[in-house]
């Protein structure tokens, strides 16, 4: 038996000390934190990023997507997971050169498309390839996209597409 779940067993046999409802409360926040999902182990740290996003698309009514995020790699090869606030697995995002899987709990899509794949998770076609440069600093353009980078040193960055429509905002907040 795993040391953790000992622990938990003693704390909620005990007969003395605080009321049985804050072990058990306890309890629960020690098993959802031994649920967290593996996070994304960096091979290299320069192709590296986490932090938060936010995805608007300006339909009517307007989609948004936020999520906490890890990515690594770049525009040919890499992978992105998408966090909940409590740190569990919300969708699994993985490319090669010779095609893209997305995993969302039991549900796996694949296609030999990286812009579709993350079309259907994020409900937009996002700037894959410039998106890496934009999260490197470094400004590139996209079409129909334009990317502010002013706040770049302090993490943020922001991009708004314009055409084709609907239009879309993507804002990032990157861990420091």
């Amino acid at each position: 038996m795993m040391p953790c779940v000992r622990w938990v067993r003693t704390l909620l046999n005990a007969r003395s000390g605080p009321p049985r409802f804050i072990w058990l409360s306890i309890a629960g926040a020690l098993l959802a934190a031994g649920c967290a999902t593996p996070r994304i182990k960096p091979v290299d740290t320069h192709a590296y990023w986490s932090g938060r996003m936010a995805i608007q698309v300006l339909k009517d009514p307007p989609e948004s997507l936020s999520a906490s995020f890890e990515l690594q790699g770049s525009a040919q090869k890499g992978e992105m997971v998408l966090l909940s606030p409590i740190g569990t697995t919300l969708a699994r995002l993985e490319w090669t050169p010779e095609g893209a899987r997305l995993v969302q709990g039991t549900h796996q899509l694949e296609s030999s498309s990286l812009q579709k794949l993350g079309a259907h998770l994020t409900g937009t076609e996002l700037p894959i390839t410039a998106l890496f440069e934009w999260l490197a600093g470094k400004a590139a353009e996209a079409p129909g996209w334009q990317v502010d980078l002013s706040a770049h040193a302090q993490g943020r960055i922001a991009a708004e597409r314009r055409l084709p429509a609907p239009g879309a905002l993507l804002r990032i907040a990157l861990d420091r």
